[in-house]
């Protein structure tokens, strides 16, 4: 529920204009449904439609203990002196507490201190995929917000003007080329020289930027490929009071602490340290390096499954006292600034179709849920059209929805911003899959995945959902065997888009390998013949806010259910849970 001590006007009027959550490229129309319109001589394949609007998000809690809204009030944008103090680099108002950054799954880009908030990047400009906490980088005693494309630009926005809104739009490139590893963590400053540093993982391991002051410098490998095992590394500042950041990491097994060691040209932490054991497992986002209650030490928060966010109050020996509740409705925050996870992006919704050509639209609520359902309209004839969700093809991040006509072949894409362009590709009338899981060959731009029944080609996205590149064979008929074939994202913690398919022996995974000449490694058998007890397969994105990509599954009973993706290629998918009780066989279709 809202926070009755702060307006919720501005969050409310923002949410009702943004662009419709979870699959945005289709623009947002005020009316709750539209019907779609067939294009004259095309076959019936729809033409740009507008999707409809989601009901307004009420902006998250804010309740976190030993925060003073008065000393924010009078405050707030003022500058500090000298640079911010690490434990307060994320304290945008200047009241001595850390503050929030975060991306909602319209786009935009929130800055929240706690009494009020605001849209610092809108979701039309921001292209944003994770937000990272450096503290000043400008110099000017504000805390400053790093951003990352999907693209792999890294980008400083300066923070003296986060307080207002589109105060955090404008940007400097730092560099560019971050795509190649699937997280980046700034963990502050690990080796003492007072500028704050950053990691950067891939599948070959860690490597150290060292910070100068305003950037960071060239990159040197302080890891290996051990430091996949973790799903979250979060960048926590000095946690042990000796004046060197340190690292928090998290697998199945528990918490661990990396302090940070000060050394300057080599490994840059001691030994780890366990400091929690397997109930950290119960959230599904990490966040921290600044001082959320202001008494002096760095902290931790945490976000449960349910949107629940706990602080956990630094004691300044790299412990934590006792979880605090520190506010509701998180699940929104996608990602939160300076989370641990991999941040998911691109699809969270699924498109369901009845035989009729009614077409609906559910978007993930963050919670491992659906919402209820949207009619998008009718005229999206089975006979006629092919439909295909795929991953945002333009950098905004916003899904698209893209026919395949029967009539002609060729792959359309009906998103409103495409109607004066909509031919995506020339296609062909002998596919009978197309799929859109993301990117595959490790550009940062989403590609789509078409299959005939002799072979399987890969289209290299443009990055603006305008055009694909020209088809490439990657496969042959053996692709055939396969009765699904669905993706939505990295389903092994490694960065790359992936592809899950099922045929009459079971469920199988292709792991992405980021070469468009070969977008799959070898299959490894996941499940077995109780998979084809579903009618349909469905890849929504990341919908319970942990950053893997996860599934769901119809019946012919008409039940729904959810698998949430584990991060691990052997096992990629936890037990499923009934999420719909009746009614999804009415869709022949979900996407």
């Amino acid at each position: 529920m809202p926070n009755p001590a702060r307006p919720e006007s501005r969050w409310t009027r923002r949410m009702a204009v943004s662009a419709a959550i979870g699959c945005a490229g289709l623009l947002v129309s005020s009316s709750m449904t539209i019907t779609a319109y067939a294009a004259e001589g095309d076959g019936g394949t729809p033409g740009a439609f507008t999707a409809p609007l989601p009901a307004a998000t009420e902006r998250p809690v804010l309740s976190m203990p030993g925060r003073s809204a008065a000393a924010g009030e009078q405050n707030k944008g003022l500058a500090r002196s000298a640079s911010v103090p690490a434990a307060q680099r994320a304290d945008f108002d200047n009241d001595g507490t850390g503050d929030f950054v975060y991306r909602v799954p319209s786009g935009d880009v929130w800055a929240d201190w706690g009494y009020d908030a605001v849209p610092a990047i809108s979701g039309a400009e921001s292209q944003v995929k994770d937000l990272l906490l450096p503290g000043d980088l400008t110099g000017d005693g504000h805390a400053d917000v790093l951003s990352l494309t999907a693209t792999g630009s890294l980008r400083l926005h300066n923070g003296m003007y986060a307080t207002s809104e589109g105060g955090l739009a404008s940007y400097t490139t730092l560099s560019s080329g971050w795509q190649a590893y699937n997280k980046l963590v700034v963990p502050g400053d690990l080796n003492g020289d007072g500028a704050p540093d950053l990691l950067a993982r891939s599948t070959a391991g860690l490597f150290l930027f060292p910070g100068t002051g305003t950037g960071f410098g060239k990159g040197i490998q302080v890891g290996g490929a051990g430091w996949g095992q973790f799903d979250q590394l979060v960048g926590a500042d000095d946690l042990t009071g000796d004046g060197f950041a340190d690292l928090v990491t998290r697998t199945s097994a528990g918490l661990f602490l990396y302090p940070g060691n000060g050394s300057v040209t080599g490994y840059p932490f001691k030994d780890r340290i366990q400091i929690g054991g397997t109930g950290w497992t119960q959230y599904n986002q990490l966040a921290g390096g600044t001082d959320y209650n202001g008494n002096g030490t760095a902290d931790l928060v945490a976000r449960a499954y349910d949107g629940t966010l706990y602080l956990y109050d630094g004691k300044g020996t790299g412990t934590f006292q006792a979880r605090q509740s520190g506010g509701e409705d998180w699940n929104v925050a996608a990602p939160l600034g300076g989370a641990g996870g991999q941040p998911a992006f691109g699809k969270q919704a699924v498109f369901a179709r009845t035989g009729d050509g009614t077409l609906y639209y559910y978007y993930g609520t963050g919670t491992g849920r659906l919402s209820a359902k949207y009619l998008v309209g009718t005229g999206w004839t089975r006979s006629a059209v092919r439909l295909t969700h795929a991953v945002s093809l333009r950098n905004s991040g916003d899904s698209d929805l893209i026919a395949h006509s029967t009539y002609d072949g060729h792959l359309y894409n009906t998103a409103t911003y495409a109607e004066n362009d909509t031919d995506l590709a020339g296609g062909s009338k002998l596919y009978n899959l197309v799929v859109g899981p993301g990117d595959l060959n490790g550009d940062g731009k989403s590609d789509l995945i078409a299959r005939s029944a002799t072979a399987l080609y890969f289209y290299a996205g443009n990055g603006d959902g305008l055009s694909m590149k020209s088809r490439v064979q990657v496969g042959g008929s053996g692709w055939s065997q396969y009765n699904k074939l669905v993706g939505a994202g990295d389903y092994n913690l490694d960065g790359r888009a992936d592809l899950i398919a099922r045929s009459s022996a079971g469920l199988f995974f292709y792991p992405g390998t980021g070469k468009a000449s070969a977008p799959f490694g070898a299959r490894i058998a996941v499940g077995g013949t109780g998979w084809s007890q579903y009618t349909n397969l469905a890849a929504p994105g990341d919908i319970n806010g942990d950053g893997i990509a996860d599934l769901l599954a119809s019946n012919s009973a008409g039940q729904l259910f959810f698998y949430a993706g584990t991060g691990k290629a052997s096992t990629p998918f936890k037990a499923r849970v009934q999420i719909g009780s009746g009614g999804w066989n009415q869709y022949p279709d979900l996407v």
